[in-house]
């Protein structure tokens, strides 16, 4: 049992050491309360990367190194998406090269770069079409189902059947996780309720 607990605390400090700060990126010109935002914002991103649980999700916004393993295991890879730490150091690595830029041209190369290493893609819509493809495929089955003959029909169902319950298992996990300070707050209400 040790091993296999050294063996994933190995996996997810590899897992964080897969990003380096650009070598033209100053970290001191930018403050520790903007860098703890961004940190807010990369763990706060991290599980709707991963499709709703993360194993690993952490980030100093002393040195800006971070950490997103998803549940299956495998690094996600937040580069692509707004609100991560690779994105906010991109953004803020073209506002220094603008800031230390004499000509246009020199701003028109710190442009380029940016439009091509930064990530645009919204972390939040990422889950949001996953469920919606799950919902499409599911549906997609189902009439298949309905217009196919008896044999083809049984594994239409079972096809249904495995990938409702692989999104219901993911949708509990996002549900508890989005609304479990609420059910928290009702829970002890009602035991406060019935003591009283």
């Amino acid at each position: 049992m040790l091993p296999l607990v050294l063996m994933s605390l190995a996996a997810v400090a590899t897992a964080s050491s897969n990003y380096t700060l650009p070598s033209n990126f100053n970290l001191s010109a930018v403050s520790y309360t903007e860098r703890s935002s961004w940190c807010t914002a990369e763990r706060n991103s991290c599980p709707e990367i991963c499709g709703g649980v993360a194993i690993s999700n952490s980030c100093d916004p002393s040195s800006l190194d971070f950490s997103c393993v998803c549940s299956n295991g495998s690094t996600a890879d937040v580069a692509e998406y707004t609100q991560t730490i690779p994105f906010f150091v991109c953004e803020e690595t073209y506002a220094q090269c603008i800031e230390a830029s004499s000509t246009l041209d020199e701003q028109e190369e710190c442009q380029s770069t940016r439009d091509q290493d930064c990530g645009t893609l919204n972390a939040s819509a990422v889950s949001t079409e996953s469920s919606t493809t799950t919902t499409a495929t599911s549906l997609t089955t189902a009439t298949s189902t309905a217009s196919s003959s008896s044999d083809q029909s049984t594994t239409a169902t079972s096809t249904t059947s495995s990938t409702s319950s692989s999104s219901t298992s993911n949708a509990a996990v996002r549900l508890a996780q989005e609304h479990a300070t609420g059910l928290l707050a009702t829970v002890l209400f009602i035991g406060l309720r019935l003591v009283l």
